[in-house]
Parts: C-alpha cells; sequence; structure tokens
C-alpha cells in the first residue's frame, strides 16, 4: 500500500523551521506552519498503516531556488506524521519514527516559474 501526492510548494530548510529568540525561547516559523498546513490540505486523509515506512521526496526547485538536499526531510517528515499520513499497525501512533528509508530528490535542473515537492510513502510491512 502506498499514497503519492503534490504539494505546489517548496519545504523551507530546516534553517527556517524553528526560530529562537533572545530570551532562549523557540517557536515554529509560519513559512514552516503554511508547508505542513498545505501537506494536510494536499494528502486529503490519505493513510498508511503499517509497522515500518518508506518515504521519497522529490523538492523541484523554482528558478533562483536554494537548497541542500538533507535541509528539506525533516519539515515534510513532522508534517506527514502531525496530520496521520503515516500510522503504526500496533499503536495507531502517527509519528515519524517508523520511518526505515528515506529518499530524497532534489531536482534544481528544470527550474519551472514554480516549485513543488511530491511525495510517496510506501508501507514497507
Amino acid at each position: 500500500m502506498s499514497v503519492t501526492f503534490t504539494v505546489p510548494l517548496v519545504p523551507p530548510s530546516v534553517n527556517h523551521y524553528v526560530k529562537h529568540t533572545r530570551t532562549g525561547r523557540s517557536y515554529v516559523t509560519a513559512e514552516a506552519t503554511a508547508f505542513k498546513a498545505a501537506i494536510a490540505v494536499y494528502s486529503q486523509g490519505m493513510r498508511v498503516t503499517a509497522k515500518k515506512f518508506s518515504v521519497h521526496i522529490e523538492v523541484v526547485l523554482p528558478k533562483g531556488g536554494r537548497g541542500d538536499v538533507d535541509n528539506f526531510p525533516k519539515l515534510v517528515l513532522d508534517g506527514l506524521a502531525d496530520c496521520g499520513v503515516f500510522q503504526s499497525i500496533k499503536d495507531k501512533r502517527t509519528s515519524d519514527a517508523r520511518v526505515r528509508r528515506l529518499v530524497v530528490d532534489l531536482d534544481s535542473d528544470s527550474r519551472p516559474d514554480e516549485g513543488w515537492t511530491t511525495i510517496t510513502v510506501t508501507a514497507l510491512s
């Protein structure tokens, strides 16, 4: 069992996910919150129930877009967990701790006017 959907946004990098104030408090940025909300909207209640999961993330950067391949997955995985795309068979929890395979493709060659992110979640067992 697997689900695939496309979010018409590029996830903010991990450097723009959580910010810290001078007083030591931390908060999730508006940009990160918006991307997580977009995952919830575009996954439209899709669920994959299994013991272990594989996630494939394809990020297509727009013209002028930049980013390192290792800066995008954290927010995507947290967004998938928050909206319940992965669900454990055993305890019905929605955590990304059961992701056993992660593939991230970064396309910066085609450079369309707008970027997007395609996400596939597959049950491994």
